[in-house]
């Protein structure tokens, strides 16, 4: 299951008691913050979550999903996240307590 953007926005006014407005504003400055860091080839690290840092994904052979037909995806940039230990080991241990580890039943 997916959480859209607006049941995250609506959990973090509920969470945090700010209003709707406030969490939208605060999550798209985030969102803005990050890619405008990420553009500039920045690491973004937050203790105790992880961090996100832009890494160059080699050219390789592809596949033209509609024909099938092989092609070349050239070089290019991606951002990746890495979670840290910490917030590893918190989703562990709420899946555990969930007893579910992402298995739709």
């Amino acid at each position: 299951m997916s959480v859209l953007k607006k049941e995250f926005i609506d959990r973090m006014a509920e969470t945090g008691g700010i209003t709707k407005k406030e969490a939208r504003r605060g999550l798209e400055l985030f969102i803005e913050t990050l890619m405008e860091c990420m553009s500039e080839n920045e690491k973004v690290m937050f203790s105790g979550f992880g961090r996100f840092e832009m890494k160059t994904a080699k050219e390789r052979k592809g596949r033209v999903p509609l024909s099938g037909e092989e092609c070349i995806v050239p070089e290019h940039k991606k951002m990746k996240f890495y979670a840290s230990d910490t917030l590893a080991d918190k989703i562990d241990e709420i899946l555990e307590e969930n007893d579910t580890y992402g298995i739709d039943e």
